[in-house]
């Protein structure tokens, strides 16, 4: 008896807890999702890293960005002739500084532009004529020489070739993984989606269980005061007793099911707890309709492998431009003032008088052409393997969506026969109701059209909800988040 009544108190608990939560507000699918997408830690985490990714790769970029690039040295050199001076000094201290501004055009150019400056401080051993008539034996001296520079390849990278290859490589890989992402993003979605469609379908099968509990409470009174007058058969008491424990246990399993629901639908919120203050929408009004269904892009996985088999496909080109001999052409024009005073070598800079031009070829040629064809080989088997792998997942994405469609069609079709099939339970219900009331039938005959209305009544519910999970599913095939490469 004591745990007859625990269980009975449990029982109510839960029902008082359910019913508290059906008579909570509705809240629509689309509240619920905006709530998931604010609140869930894995989405959080997915679109800080997509939004990381799409940061990151602009980097890439930055080959093409201009630079600074200088430095500063201070020499003291006091080790005379002997040691490589070009003048005999008993001592020379210099400052040199170097800057110049670089840029890599998308034609394969690289054009520089800067200045090499240079004051140094001679103390000589003996007196020397340096500049002018007049000997010196400790002068300053100062070195300008502004310059442009130009280096094009002629071969690897001409119009950007090897290092366009590179950069679209890397950026269709990262395209690739921030694809796989979305594409969790969206599977998330859609499991948020079919949750909350879950725990709509429990609470409704609550409610049906709560209602046939009640009709069979009814009945099972019914028989007891029949049986007492000895106006029924004590057989039909037991069935009826029999029907009421199993409805017991029928709405048992439908409370432990929302309980579960809702631990589900509190999980896609970042929340550990099973309670719940809000209803979800009727099921059997979630997305009524006979449209069929549409997309408006390509699964994500799809796009996901083809941006895969993009970058193969540059890292193939990479590594061919990779493997040819380097042809590259340089010049180089400056100007130049040296003077003993720094003006004075400024001015010969400003006044054009000490050019000076250089051109000049290089070349590279790699040696090593069985590890080349080697490396080759191997590319072009990743570019063969990435593009089997975009045939298969088109394929599949292909098939998914026919069955989709396929799945979509028949299970609307079994839902309107469900559908009438449940009203004809129901009616058939009230007939044998009012039949038993005027001794016409039999608690066999009134118990077997409840149990038919309970089949019924589950199959439109399990139904609806597969109609549901296939609409959730087809959102797969409605992508806005376009990569651009």
């Amino acid at each position: 008896m004591k745990y007859v009544k625990q269980y009975l108190t449990g029982l109510i608990t839960m029902i008082l807890c359910v019913g508290a939560a059906v008579a909570a507000d509705t809240l629509p699918l689309s509240d619920y999702l905006s709530q998931v997408r604010a609140k869930n830690p894995e989405l959080q985490a997915i679109d800080m890293g997509i939004a990381a990714m799409g940061q990151k790769i602009q980097e890439l970029d930055m080959v093409y960005s201009p630079l600074l690039n200088g430095s500063y040295n201070y020499t003291d050199d006091r080790g005379g002739a002997a040691f490589g001076s070009s003048l005999p000094t008993n001592r020379m201290t210099a400052n040199s500084i170097n800057m110049n501004a670089s840029k890599k055009f998308l034609f394969g150019s690289t054009v520089s532009l800067g200045v090499n400056c240079m004051d140094a401080t001679f103390d000589l051993v003996e007196p020397t004529q340096i500049i002018g008539p007049n000997k010196l034996s400790q002068f300053t001296g100062y070195d300008v020489k502004p310059f442009a520079r130009i280096e094009q390849s002629l071969l690897r990278d001409f119009k950007s070739g090897l290092t366009l290859s590179g950069i679209n490589k890397a950026r269709s890989a990262m395209a690739s993984v921030r694809y796989g992402q979305v594409f969790r993003k969206q599977q998330l979605h859609m499991k948020a989606t079919m949750t909350y469609w879950a725990l709509a379908l429990a609470r409704e099968v609550v409610s049906f269980r709560q209602l046939s509990l009640a009709r069979t409470e009814k009945l099972l009174k019914w028989n007891e005061n029949r049986v007492t007058l000895d106006l029924a058969e004590p057989v039909d008491l037991l069935q009826a007793q029999a029907a009421y424990k199993l409805r017991q246990l029928n709405l048992q399993q439908a409370l432990d099911d929302t309980v579960k629901a809702s631990r589900d639908a509190n999980e896609m919120l970042g929340d550990s707890s099973e309670n719940i203050a809000w209803n979800a929408t009727n099921i059997l009004q979630g997305a009524t309709g006979t449209a069929p269904l549409d997309r408006t892009g390509a699964r994500a996985d799809v796009l996901a492998a083809r941006a895969q088999f993009q970058s193969s496909e540059f890292a193939k080109r990479e590594t061919y431009y990779r493997s040819l001999p380097e042809l590259s052409v340089l010049g180089t024009y400056s100007l130049h003032g040296i003077a003993l005073s720094s003006n004075d070598a400024w001015n010969q800079v400003s006044n054009t008088e000490r050019p000076a031009y250089t051109v000049g070829l290089a070349f590279v040629v790699p040696l090593d052409y069985k590890t080349l064809n080697t490396v080759k080989s191997g590319y072009e088997k990743d570019y063969l393997s990435a593009q089997e792998t975009l045939k298969k997942t088109e394929l599949a994405a292909k098939n998914d969506w026919d069955q989709l469609q396929r799945t979509l069609s028949n299970v609307r079709q079994r839902l309107m026969l469900a559908v009438q099939i449940r009203d004809i339970q129901e009616q058939r219900v009230t007939s044998e109701q009012k039949r038993f009331e005027r001794g016409r039938t039999t608690t066999f005959q009134l118990l077997q059209a409840e149990t038919d209305l309970d089949d019924a009544s589950l199959i439109v519910y399990r139904l609806k909800y597969e109609e549901l999970a296939t609409l959730a599913q087809a959102e797969l095939y409605h992508n806005s988040e376009i990569i651009k490469n």
